[in-house]
This record gives structure tokens, C-alpha cells and sequence, in this order.
């Protein structure tokens, strides 16, 4: 290990802030308590930080008292409205920082690469602090395990500094392009997750209305060109009802897959399978189902067989 990653390790013990400490926040703010590094955090929902307070660490009362004395701030939030209010709304992460010692924000949450640019400069030109835009792949099981998959945006310099924790959350993170390139990744990322998971759920449902136990499904197409991650994943999720533990909800994927549609058209690019797939997710937020996993997609073509599954032991 060089003197230069030591002296950014030592710079950063409990030194750090978390910001939103939710599905996957909280196992990644967990991981750099743990590891000696976590100095404060907040999240809207106590409920979300309980992991944290048997930590022996206390919340903070507002996003500006966590932001007091850090030297790295760390967000993992809904999307680029709920960044800008925690930084620049009331009692923000931006009224607890030093203007003499600016703080690096290391962005986990997915937004807009355009939104993400737009913040970075306004931090910039109001405290003088730096910007990385590091959203993740990998699910809420693999933030536990400190196996993520990290897309950062920004400078060489900002990507060393936030070396310390990029390696406690994620086992590759790269730096793939100046700021936002890390949120065009992410999102282009989606433009192939969120249809082809609506594809599992219709192949999952074709197979049972053929008479086929969909739950040998992935077992069958494991090692052919229909294979994936997200087949092994989803597609035994679906067939057995699986809704624990959770992974996604559908307004989040609708929200990342809009983000990426937009982004695409602002650049001139066609999405159409991305258009499609966001209007059938939108089927079921707009029934008031936000909230209910990926998976629960099955519903929309097989759901009398799937909401007999998850009442079967």
C-alpha cells in the first residue's frame, strides 16, 4: 500500500457522513462503521437507522449537523430532487460544511447526469467542495456484503480521495468519464435491466400457462444465451413469490428507467424498448403498487398463478 493511500485512509477515519441510510444506504453506511470510518449520519425514516443505532452510533438531528466536521459526505437517495433538498434545503448538508475545508461528496443515489452536473457546480460555487457521482449496481444483499458494482463521474483526484470507502462498499468501482458519466452508466445500465426483466416474467408466464413448473425455469436456461444474473435472480423471485429480502421497487426502476429515456432523447438517441418497458411498469405505479417489488411484474401476465404461489408453503 503506498504512503499517499495510507494518508487518505488516515484522513478519512471517522471522518465520514452518510445521508440516507435506506435499503441500500443502510448496509452501506453499516460496512464503513464497522470499518471505522462513519462519524454521523441521517435518514428521514428513524426507522431506517436502526442497524446503525445498535451500532452504537446516534443519528444526527438534521443533515447539517452530520455534515459538521466531515471530511467526505456520502448520499444513497431517492433521486436528484431529495440530493438538493438534503444539501441545499432546510438545515442542509450545506449549512454544516467548512468553506475552509471543504468536504467531497460522493453521490451513491441515481439521477439525471445533467441534475447531477447542475448540484455539483452549485456546491462548488458555495463552499468551494468537490463532487463525485458514484451511482451502484448490485442490490441490497451485495451492499451488505461490500460487493458492489460502483460508476463513478468526475475527477481523478476527487476518485482517489473517496478510494477508502469505494473499497469497503464495492468490489470494482471504476471511473468511467468526468462528472455525470457515472449517472449516464448507471442509467444506460437500466435502458437493459428494466426490460429485460418484464422479458423474465413474460417467459416466466408463458412457461407455467404451458404447463411447465416455472420454478425449474432458470434451472433449464442456466448456461444458454437466454442466461443471465438477472435470470437466476428475478426469475426464481418470480416463480416462487419471493418478496423477501427486498431488492427494488417499482417506481424506482420506473423513475431510473424515465431518467434514461429522457436522457437518451436529450442526446439525439432512441429508446424504444426502454419507452415500452417504462410504460408497463407505469401500469403498476399508477395502480398505487410504487412501493411493491420488481418481481410483482409477474402479475401483469400471470397473476392469479403467481398470488397462488406466494400463498403455497
Amino acid at each position: 500500500m503506498s504512503a499517499q493511500s495510507n494518508a487518505s485512509e488516515n484522513s478519512l477515519q471517522h471522518r465520514v457522513a452518510f445521508i440516507g441510510t435506506g435499503i441500500m444506504g443502510g448496509p452501506m453506511a453499516l460496512r464503513m462503521l464497522q470499518a471505522g470510518y462513519l462519524r454521523s449520519y441521517w435518514n428521514r425514516s428513524v426507522d431506517r437507522a436502526s442497524a446503525l443505532r445498535d451500532g452504537g452510533l446516534t443519528m444526527a438531528h438534521s443533515p447539517a449537523a452530520a455534515a459538521f466536521g466531515a471530511r467526505l459526505i456520502c448520499l444513497c437517495l431517492t433521486d436528484g430532487a431529495a440530493v438538493r433538498d438534503v444539501i441545499f434545503g432546510p438545515n442542509g448538508c450545506i449549512d454544516g460544511c467548512d468553506s475552509g475545508a471543504p468536504p467531497l461528496i460522493v453521490d451513491f443515489s441515481t439521477a439525471s447526469p445533467l441534475e447531477t452536473k447542475q448540484l455539483a457546480e452549485e456546491f462548488r460555487a458555495r463552499v468551494g467542495g468537490s463532487w463525485l457521482d458514484a451511482p451502484v449496481s448490485g442490490g441490497a444483499a451485495r451492499a451488505a456484503q461490500g460487493d458492489l458494482i460502483v460508476f463513478c463521474g468526475g475527477v481523478l483526484r476527487d476518485f482517489e480521495a473517496a478510494q477508502p470507502v469505494l473499497k469497503i462498499v464495492s468490489s470494482r468501482a471504476t471511473l468511467v468519464g468526468d462528472l455525470g458519466a457515472g449517472q449516464t452508466i448507471k442509467l444506460c445500465a437500466q435502458l437493459i435491466a428494466a426490460p429485460t426483466i418484464v422479458a423474465i416474467a413474460e417467459a416466466i408466464a408463458a412457461a407455467a400457462a404451458n404447463g411447465i413448473d416455472s420454478r425449474k425455469i432458470p434451472d433449464f436456461l442456466a448456461g444458454g444465451l437466454a442466461d443471465s444474473p438477472l435470470l437466476q435472480l428475478f426469475g426464481r423471485r418470480m416463480a416462487q413469490g419471493q418478496l423477501e429480502p427486498r431488492l427494488g421497487a417499482l417506481a424506482t426502476m420506473l423513475k431510473d428507467i424515465d431518467l434514461a429515456v429522457d436522457m437518451a432523447r436529450r442526446a439525439g438517441s432512441p429508446t424504444p424498448l426502454g419507452a415500452l418497458a417504462a410504460q408497463i411498469y407505469r401500469v403498476l405505479v399508477n395502480q398505487g403498487r410504487g412501493g411493491d417489488e420488481l418481481n410483482t411484474l409477474l402479475e401483469l401476465f400471470d397473476g392469479c398463478a403467481y398470488k397462488q404461489r406466494r400463498l403455497d408453503p
